[in-house]
């Protein structure tokens, strides 16, 4: 085991607690691949791996401030995250296949034809709907809901989206994803 972090991740962990996305960023570019290839698509497929890997970073920037220095890198510290959210994932996505199988009857019911009444409700309750997305984008930090604005309301494509913000694809990755954190909180709150 080795007795003292390497000089660079003590630099760039230091950064991190600092608040520098930047070096965040830089983390994510230099284990990414890594994670994805060894640890998370191995556990829940190509499918589910874009959200388990989102959910490890959130989880790793959340924890920084508590990480202590026990004899492994980085790396070795995010492969254990990953882990835990794997398997957390696999967790609800056994209980989401039960539940779907009970309600699988209920799927195989006909779908009648839209009435001219059905279709007025569907549309009181998309103006409904679009009402209070726009109140829950105003409850969230200004920089929040805007990148929720261009990227799932607009389609901007995501590196051009980073590239507005001011920041690389991959620290954009991490503001996008805690913006659809505040986003669900505020959502959830009212």
């Amino acid at each position: 085991m080795r007795e003292r972090m390497d000089d660079d991740d003590g630099r760039l962990l230091e950064r991190i607690r600092n608040g520098d996305g930047e070096s965040f960023g830089i983390l994510y570019d230099r284990t990414f691949r890594w994670l994805l290839s060894r640890v998370i698509v191995p556990r829940v497929g190509p499918a589910a791996a874009p959200d388990v890997l989102s959910e490890t970073y959130r989880t790793a920037l959340d924890k920084v401030p508590e990480f202590e220095w026990r004899g492994v890198g980085l790396l070795h510290w995010l492969s254990s995250i990953a882990r835990r959210k794997a398997q957390e994932h696999l967790r609800r996505s056994g209980r989401e296949a039960r539940d779907d199988a009970a309600q699988g009857e209920l799927s195989e019911l006909p779908d009648p034809a839209p009435t001219a009444e059905a279709e007025m409700i569907r549309l009181e309750s998309a103006g409904l709907l679009s009402v209070r997305v726009g109140e829950t984008l105003a409850s969230i930090p200004p920089r929040y809901a805007g990148v929720l604005r261009m990227r799932l309301l607009e389609g901007i494509p995501r590196a051009e989206c980073a590239e507005r913000i001011g920041v690389t694809p991959a620290t954009f990755d991490v503001v996008l994803h805690r913006a659809t954190k505040a986003f669900q909180k505020a959502w959830d709150g009212r």
